[in-house]
C-alpha cells in the first residue's frame, strides 16, 4: 500500500500576519523609547538598541517567509537534527571565551560580534520533537513507558543542560509544553496529573535549594517589605504601571525608564507599555497576542494531519505562555523571572525563533485542509 499526499496551496493566515505585525511595530517604537536613555549612556547612540532590533526584526521576518514557504513536513525528518543542534549549543554555553556569562548566568554564547542564547532554539526543536514523536507514537500515547517515557527522558537531557546556566523560568516553559502536548496528545488524565505533581516537587525542590530564589519568591508575596533592595525592580514597574493611568503618559514621556526601571527595554517592557501608552495600550498589545494565540489553535484545530495540528498546538502555546508569564511578572501576578516578551523585548534570539515559528505556523495554514491521504494497492 502505497501513501501520497496530495497538496493543494491554499492562503496564509492574515489575522497572525496583521497581529504580528503590529506587535513588531509596537515593539520597536518601545525599544527605542525605553532604551534611549540607556543606549546614550552605555553606548554613546541613542538609537544603537533600535537598529539592533532594526536588523533583527529584518533577519527575523526572512527566516518567517522561509519558513512559511518551507513544507512543515519536512520538520518531522529534521526532529532529531534540531534537538543535537540545539543540545550542542546548550553545550557551548559552558565553553570558555564562547560562552557569556551575564548576571550570575551562563545562557549566552558569542557568534561573530552577535550573542545567540540557545535554549530559544530548543523550545521550538522540543516543539518539533514532541509533536514528531506523537505523531508517530499516537497509538502508545496512553501507555506510560511506550508513550510518555522516551519524551521525558529525552526532557531530562534538556533539563540537565539548562539546569546549569541556571535558567528555571526556560525549564517551567519547556515542563509546561511537554504536559501540555502530551495531554492534547491524548495521554491519559491521571498520568498527566502524575506527571504535574513531580515536576512542582521538582520546582519546588529547586526553589528551596536556593536562597535567592526563596528571595524572589518572598518578594512576590510582599514586595513592599524591602522597597530598595529585593522588592525594587517590581515596586518600579508598579510605579510605572500605576502612573499610566487608562491612556498613559503619551509615546516618549514615561519617567521610570530613566534609570529608575532596570532592564526597561528588555524583561520589564510592558511596564513601560503600561507608563507611555496606558491601560488601553496594554489591553490592545494583549489582545494581538489573544489572535497569534487563538489562530493558531484555530489552525491547528482545522489541519487535517496529526503531525501539523500537534506542531501548531505546540508553537502557540510556547508563544502564548511566554508572553503570559512575562506579563505576570510585571505586573506582579508572579515571581520575578528572566523572559522577553515575544515580538516586543529588545533581543535577537527571542525575535529570530519567535518569527520562525510564526513562519511554521502560516505554511501550516496554507496547507491546512489540503492534505489528502490517497490509498493505492501495490
Amino acid at each position: 500500500m502505497l501513501i501520497q499526499n496530495v497538496q493543494k496551496k491554499g492562503k496564509f493566515d492574515k489575522p497572525i500576519l496583521v497581529a504580528v505585525g503590529f506587535l513588531l511595530l509596537i515593539g520597536l517604537l518601545m525599544v527605542y523609547s525605553a532604551s534611549n536613555a540607556v543606549s546614550r549612556d552605555q553606548r554613546g547612540d541613542s538609537y544603537h538598541f533600535l537598529k539592533m532590533q532594526l536588523l533583527w526584526c529584518f533577519i527575523g521576518s526572512a527566516v518567517m517567509v522561509f519558513t512559511a514557504f518551507f513544507n512543515h513536513q519536512n520538520y518531522q525528518k529534521l526532529a532529531w537534527l534540531a534537538l543535537a543542534v540545539s543540545g550542542l549549543l546548550l553545550i557551548m554555553v559552558y565553553i570558555p571565551k564562547i560562552g557569556l556569562e551575564s548576571g550570575g548566568g551562563r545562557r549566552w554564547i558569542k557568534i561573530w560580534k552577535f550573542s545567540f542564547q540557545p535554549v530559544e532554539l530548543a523550545k521550538l526543536s522540543f516543539v518539533i520533537y514532541v509533536a514528531s514523536f506523537l505523531n508517530r507514537n499516537g497509538d502508545n500515547i496512553r501507555d506510560l513507558g511506550r508513550g510518555i517515557l522516551p519524551t521525558l527522558i529525552v526532557f531530562s537531557v534538556f533539563f540537565a543542560l539548562i539546569y546549569k546556566q541556571p535558567d528555571l523560568g526556560s525549564l517551567v516553559i519547556m515542563g509546561a509544553l511537554v504536559f501540555a502536548m502530551l495531554f492534547v496528545g491524548g495521554a491519559r488524565l491521571y498520568h498527566m496529573i502524575l506527571l504535574m505533581l513531580l515536576f512542582s516537587l521538582l520546582v519546588a525542590v529547586e526553589i528551596v535549594r536556593e536562597p535567592f530564589r526563596i528571595e524572589r519568591l518572598m518578594t512576590f508575596i510582599n514586595p513592599w517589605k524591602d522597597p530598595e533592595g529585593s522588592g525594587y525592580h517590581i515596586v518600579q514597574s508598579y510605579f510605572a504601571l500605576g502612573s499610566g493611568g487608562i491612556l498613559g503618559r503619551g509615546l516618549g514621556a514615561g519617567i521610570q525608564k530613566l534609570h529608575y526601571l532596570p532592564t526597561p527595554h528588555t524583561d520589564f517592557i510592558f511596564a513601560v507599555i503600561g507608563e507611555e501608552l496606558g491601560f488601553i495600550g496594554s489591553a490592545f498589545m494583549i489582545i494581538l497576542f489573544m489572535v497569534v494565540v487563538w489562530r493558531g489553535i484555530h489552525i491547528a484545530l482545522s489541519t487535517r494531519n496529526r503531525f501539523a495540528s500537534l506542531l501548531a498546538f505546540g508553537i502557540s502555546f510556547l508563544i502564548g505562555i511566554q508572553a503570559a508569564i512575562n506579563i505576570g511578572v510585571v505586573t506582579g501576578s508572579l515571581p520575578t523571572k528572566g523572559l522577553t516578551l515575544p515580538f516586543i523585548s529588545f533581543g535577537g534570539s527571542s525575535m529570530l525563533i519567535s518569527l520562525a515559528s510564526i513562519g511554521i505556523l502560516l505554511n501550516i495554514s496554507r496547507m491546512r485542509g489540503s492534505l489528502v491521504d490517497v490509498e493505492e494497492q501495490w
